[in-house]
């Protein structure tokens, strides 16, 4: 493979773009890349690993002692003879719901607190990946640059983190207002843009690097949306396993990364 030519993966056909499927199979493909085929990259993730863990196992902890509580005050429980047994039965409905929400968004706000301070080394380790895939020709080492870099790194991952909020936050108040309906909704809707999302923010690296305006990030995402909706389910999916995210974050900036190559972004550093 030449130094320009973006790197073709097995989870995804070459000769055409790849869709739910194959964005979906990046995240394993990134998995055998950091894991298995490139162990010397544990430098770039292993510090933030630890990182990683204690602010998902505080996350959940604070969690566990909160939940059952914030049910309480907002969704008292009926008494057990309202409506035949109905009301009580909703209620559970509900309270389970709202508990579920409520998990998810424990390791969601975890995780999103993560990406924003571990963002130098997500960049890092997705730059190294395109050395090793020979799409990426490193820049001379700098102190000022590097740390230039870093505050720059670390203010895009709260402007993504921002973009959620604002998507999620009005999904989860509106959910509040019609038990049942409005958590199932919230479940189904709010995952998938959540998908969609996620699928952004590990393929945006490379599209930094490359000079991409948030317009045009946006205009990309939608061109690949199904690809990236499948990468961001895949990681979504793992992220519900309990600390999943400690082993998930290098394999998804490292399958992201890949997924970007292989879409093929144009280098746009040289406009005016």
């Amino acid at each position: 493979m030449s130094k320009g030519e973006p790197a073709r993966s097995p989870a995804a056909a070459p000769d055409r773009p790849p869709g739910f499927a194959a964005g979906f199979g990046f995240l394993f493909a990134g998995f055998g890349f950091a894991y298995r085929d490139h162990r010397e990259l544990a430098r770039y993730y292993a510090p933030p690993m630890v990182l990683a863990f204690l602010l998902l196992a505080g996350g959940l902890v604070l969690f566990g002692y909160l939940a059952d509580d914030i049910i309480g005050r907002f969704w008292a429980e009926p008494e057990p003879g309202t409506w035949f047994g109905l009301g009580r039965l909703l209620w559970r409905v509900v309270a389970g719901l709202l508990w579920l929400i409520l998990a998810v968004a424990a390791v969601v706000s975890s995780v999103a607190l993560f990406s924003v301070l571990a963002a130098p080394w997500n960049n890092l380790l997705s730059e190294r990946t395109e050395i090793i895939l020979g799409t990426w020709e490193p820049r001379r080492f700098s102190l000022g640059f590097l740390l230039r870099d870093a505050g720059h790194t670390v203010l895009l991952e709260a402007a993504r983190l921002g973009i959620k909020i604002a998507w999620l936050l009005p999904l989860f108040l509106a959910s509040l207002l019609v038990p049942v309906i409005g958590q199932a909704v919230y479940v189904v809707l709010g995952g998938w843009l959540l998908a969609r999302l996620l699928g952004m923010d590990y393929v945006d690296w490379v599209l930094a690097r490359r000079g991409y305006t948030w317009k045009e990030r946006f205009a990309f995402a939608r061109r690949h949306r199904r690809a990236l909706a499948g990468f961001g389910a895949a990681v979504l999916l793992l992220l519900l396993i309990p600390l999943g995210f400690v082993a998930v974050w290098p394999a998804a900036v490292t399958g992201g990364t890949m997924l970007a190559v292989r879409l093929d972004p144009e280098d746009r550093r040289g406009r005016s």
